[in-house]
């Protein structure tokens, strides 16, 4: 996106909703008309969410979920007046909101119908906001209205002064109805951060599809009470998993606790808490769980994309986090990561095995190859997510060269250290060295030094020095036989040879001895 069309569709946005434009505006029963800044329209909204108790959130079908998210896309991609699909049409009102606080105009997907003139809307499917001339590629999340006193107005005001670029509330208090979720029993069904058939889902799977490899953050706002925990604010990965250095989550505490340095944050590592959001279907995706499986697997680790924040009531307030935000995720243009570290190689049977440290900032990876040590390098695979990656386009007995660049919206980085490898066909172990034999009474004692890759010895004897050799034990674990049960007087020559997956290796030296 340029700076240009930003302004233009701001511009187009703001004379749409003055004025009025071809927009998909359906007559509808609770549309906050009177509301004229975002916190104020998100009060307005939460007044009249199905509430506690009410039985009032109705599960949107997989249809309406599809075209949810096909509305969620074309107002990242920055369209504001095109008809709402179908499904949605009636129930959900799209239109523009000038904030006559700061003048700004933003893109907004509300919950409108009311058929039954109760006051409340008819499904609790919820809200979502964009603001086309962000600067900041966030997404601010309030999961749990009302029932996390003020999270949800904590989140669009933060999101209104940071220029963040989404702003996602759920549609119905986390207790509107009484059934179990069927996606965590533990939950109930209007729950948003822990059930999968509502909309609040389905935003940030398109959300991830909208960003796929770019740098973004999904911060969810959420409340606990003062006596939860030992600390006044908990932030998480949504993994019960400490965070490293150059972790986002890290720069944001310690940004808090500059501007507010008697304030108690914790994150895990710290057993300050245990309200770690391992369960939350919205991180769990973030994380990289595949949407299909969110319900029943936690994450393996995390990406950095999704915070979990739990406050105190009394460190709700939006002032107080406000500067920390801007602080931690500048505006600008984004800047590359840092190089990649660690990069190691590892040869196998026609493949390699690359590992490396993670870049911080780094969204994604790109793998080169090279014939040569120092280069050059051509391009072997891109968008690696992680940090590891297996080359099986390779030839054994030749020796390959590999670096790493980490990438995000902001560009490559330099390259990471050069690792090499020559990969092989598997290999027999190496024949045992060493080999002695003692002699005892009517028996002798044979002992060698371990080969490479051995899993196991087969021992071999003759009464002829030469050989040839009977294999009188297999599958020998150590590295000692006594061979019992001999003539006393006659003198025996013993070989050794190594055993695992991939044969047998040739014979040790002989040693002889004469049992007595």
């Amino acid at each position: 996106m340029t700076s240009n069309w930003r302004y233009v569709f701001a511009l187009t946005l703001i004379l749409f909703g003055l004025f009025g434009g071809p927009m998909d505006v359906h007559a509808a029963d609770l549309t906050c008309s009177t509301a004229t800044t975002l916190d104020a329209l998100v009060t307005c909204i939460r007044g009249q969410m199905p509430g506690s108790g009410s039985n009032g959130f109705i599960a949107p079908s997989a249809t309406q979920q599809a075209e949810w998210r096909t509305v969620v896309r074309q107002m990242l991609e920055g369209s504001c007046n095109f008809a709402v699909p179908a499904s949605l049409s009636g129930v959900m009102q799209l239109r523009t909101f000038v904030d006559m606080g700061n003048g700004k105009g933003y893109c907004l997907f509300m919950e409108v119908q009311d058929a039954n003139g109760n006051g409340e809307v008819d499904r609790g499917w919820g809200t979502f906001i964009v603001d086309p001339i962000a600067d900041r590629e966030l997404s601010h999340q309030a999961p749990h209205p009302i029932y996390d006193s003020t999270t949800e107005n904590q989140g669009v005001t933060i999101f209104r002064d940071t220029n963040s670029r989404s702003y996602l509330m759920c549609g119905a208090h986390r207790l509107a109805n009484s059934q179990t979720s069927s996606c965590q029993t533990s939950y109930q069904v209007a729950d948003c951060a822990h059930n999968v058939d509502n909309m609040f889902q389905p935003t940030n799977q398109e959300l991830l599809a909208f960003y796929g490899a770019n740098p973004w953050t999904a911060i969810q706002w959420h409340g606990m009470a003062a006596s939860s925990c030992s600390v006044e604010a908990y932030m998480t990965h949504g993994r019960n998993q400490a965070p490293v250095p150059g972790d986002k989550i890290l720069e944001l505490k310690n940004n808090m606790l500059t501007l507010h340095p008697t304030w108690n944050i914790g994150v895990p590592g710290t057993n300050a808490c245990n309200l770690n959001g391992t369960d939350n279907v919205q991180g769990r995706l973030l994380n990289g769980v595949p949407a299909g499986s969110v319900c029943g697997t936690a994450a393996a680790g995390y990406t950095g994309r999704f915070i979990h924040n739990e406050q105190d009531p009394g460190f709700r307030d939006p002032a107080d986090w406000l500067q920390a935000v801007k602080d931690t995720w500048t505006s600008g243009p984004p800047q590359p990561p840092e190089a990649p570290t660690g990069l190691t190689a590892s040869p196998g049977n026609v493949q390699v095995s690359l590992s490396w440290s993670a870049s911080s900032g780094a969204a994604s990876y790109s793998v080169k190859r090279g014939a040569m040590s120092g280069g050059p390098y051509a391009s072997l695979a891109t968008g690696v997510p992680g940090t590891t990656y297996t080359d099986a386009a390779v030839v054994n007995g030749t020796t390959y060269f590999y670096v790493v660049n980490a990438v995000n919206a902001g560009g490559e980085s330099p390259a990471s250290n050069a690792a090499s490898a020559t990969p092989s066909a598997p290999q027999p172990p190496s024949a045992p060295t060493g080999l002695t034999a003692s002699p005892g009474k009517k028996k002798v004692a044979l002992s060698w030094s371990g080969a490479t890759g051995a899993v196991s010895y087969n021992v071999k004897r003759s009464t002829t020095n030469g050989g040839p050799y009977s294999v009188i034990a297999t599958g020998v674990a150590g590295t000692a036989y006594t061979n019992t049960g001999l003539q006393t007087g006659r003198t025996y020559y013993y070989v050794v040879s190594a055993v695992n997956a991939n044969g047998e290796s040739p014979n040790s030296n002989q040693a002889a001895a004469t049992a007595k």
